[in-house]
């Protein structure tokens, strides 16, 4: 940077010592001295000639081991982009996996009445075992402390509450069988039953789990069935 601002002002004084000249060339010439002066002088045209000479030739001598500046052309900077800030947004949580399903819920197995279907004629006195397949819908383990319990209409003589024979998880089916007796009269019976768990809390099958599944016979009028005695004679003696 120094030596591109030095030529310049080399330019200048150059520029400085021509006017020099041309103001000395167009001065009117002085009144020539009479032969009776001292020893013959220089003028001063031609000294102030002589010193712009040697001033030329020294300021061309020293341009002459300045280097060259090499003209570069520089672009002009665009404006920058003013970055705009950006709202930091906390990140989304990831939602809880939550079970849809009650703790306790009950549903019907495949097949659902494994024993003695809806409508079956009974006699009158007869025994039987009804066994259902129920399927644990909800979201808590069905331990041995939840009970199968009687719970409306007739139990026809059967014990009202039992334990479950073994824990049931979620997603697992069971059987439970229930002895019972028909009713002497003649009649539809049903009999209807529902799980409790260890808290006493009653639930079912259905949508709600409030439902509860029940057996269903028809007793008729048909005297329950004797054996026949047959006798065997006996040998002659």
């Amino acid at each position: 940077m120094e030596n591109g601002s030095m030529r310049p002002n080399f330019v200048r004084i150059l520029l400085f010592i021509l006017m020099l000249t041309l103001l000395a060339a167009c001065r009117p010439e002085s009144t020539p001295t009479s032969q009776s002066s001292l020893a013959p002088t220089f003028s001063e045209q031609d000294l102030l000639q002589t010193s712009v000479a040697q001033v030329t030739q020294s300021a061309f001598e020293i341009l002459a081991f300045l280097p060259t500046a090499t003209a570069t052309s520089k672009a002009t900077p665009l404006p920058e982009i003013t970055q705009i800030a950006t709202i930091a947004r906390s990140a989304t949580p990831e939602p809880t996996p939550t079970s849809d399903q009650p703790c306790n819920k009950a549903g019907a197995g495949v097949p659902f009445d494994i024993t003695i279907p809806d409508d079956t004629p009974m006699y009158a006195g007869q025994e039987f075992i009804k066994t259902w397949r129920l399927v644990n819908r909800g979201s808590c383990k069905w331990t041995r402390l939840y009970k199968l319990v009687f719970y409306s209409q007739n139990s026809m003589g059967a014990q009202y509450e039992q334990f479950l024979s073994g824990e049931v998880l979620p997603g697992q089916a069971i059987d439970l069988s229930v002895k019972f007796f028909a009713p002497l009269a003649p009649g539809s019976y049903q009999s209807n039953w529902m799980l409790q768990d260890q808290d006493g809390n009653l639930f079912g099958i259905g949508f709600n789990a409030d439902a509860p599944f029940y057996v269903k016979i028809i007793v008729t009028n048909d005297p329950t069935p004797t054996p026949t005695i047959t006798l065997t004679p006996s040998p002659t003696p």
